[in-house]
């Protein structure tokens, strides 16, 4: 006799009001959640106590629509996640600005996850249970992770512009940390310091098209714009074949050369002095 298979129980979202405006905001991350954007006034609110207060007031008043909207679910890697939060991150290389999205995903079973997007090019991302051996390689700083090297790609500082959303902290605009990439495409392994901590990630690059796919988005993924840090190289099985054509072609060439030499009567065509 087979056992019954077991249902996980549905779970549902909490609800409470905005202190700024009254209006109603969602709580998808139940007790996780330690700030939440009201999405009528967008100010961000403090959910750490039950006495919710103000944690910074209407960012701006020019709202940003995320391409993946605030509780939107997907399938990533076998497992459901449902968009909860979204922000806007940017950091400044030779004094040029560059901005990301992330966005927070969130299942109840098994935690939290992220998807950031630049110029259409996407990574999934989780955080890790454990920090990477730090080595060297060809001079360079690296870590180690599940035996691949990752060399250092840029120290950065990464400043949030705008937040969107329920986050497990308290987010908010102006919010800073030293960021840190190390690089093996498809991977790449981050670690992210504030003040209060160091949390490490590692990303895997994906496709705008396999994100829409996962999302059930309508319309197509915006165009992937130039190399982003971690994208694997599309010439990297053509390389393999054009070495492999090249061998086989030196090969037929030697066979040639000894064929001429063997088959070959040695009798003068020219003669001067």
């Amino acid at each position: 006799m087979s056992s019954p298979v077991v249902t996980p129980p549905v779970v549902k979202t909490k609800a409470l009001f905005c202190p700024q405006c009254g209006g109603p905001v969602q709580l998808r991350g139940f007790a996780h959640t330690l700030s939440v954007v009201c999405p009528q006034c967008g100010s961000i609110l403090d959910t750490s106590t039950p006495l919710v207060h103000v944690l910074q007031a209407a960012q701006s008043q020019q709202r940003v629509e995320p391409h993946i909207p605030l509780g939107r679910r997907g399938k990533l890697d076998g497992t459901e996640y449902e968009v909860i939060g979204f922000q806007l991150r940017t950091i400044t290389v030779d004094g040029t600005p560059y901005t990301w999205a992330e966005y927070l995903l969130f299942n109840p079973y098994k935690g939290f996850a992220y998807l950031s997007e630049y110029q259409g090019h996407w990574n999934f991302i989780r955080t890790l249970p454990l920090i990477p051996d730090f080595v060297a390689r060809a001079g360079k700083k690296a870590v180690r992770l599940d035996g691949r090297a990752f060399l250092h790609f840029q120290h950065s500082v990464a400043t949030t512009s705008y937040v969107l959303g329920e986050f497990p902290w308290r987010a908010h605009a102006g919010e800073t940390a030293q960021v840190d990439d190390f690089v093996s495409p498809p991977f790449v392994v981050s670690a992210e310091t504030t003040e209060q901590e160091v949390v490490w990630s590692r990303g895997d690059y994906r496709k705008g098209a396999d994100i829409w796919k996962a999302f059930n988005l309508h319309g197509s993924p915006p165009p992937a714009i130039g190399i982003y840090e971690n994208q694997p190289s599309p010439y990297g099985g053509a390389i393999g074949s054009l070495w492999r054509m090249y061998l086989w072609m030196m090969v037929a060439l030697a066979v040639m050369i000894f064929g001429f030499t063997v088959t070959s009567s040695f009798t003068p065509v020219f003669h001067d002095s």
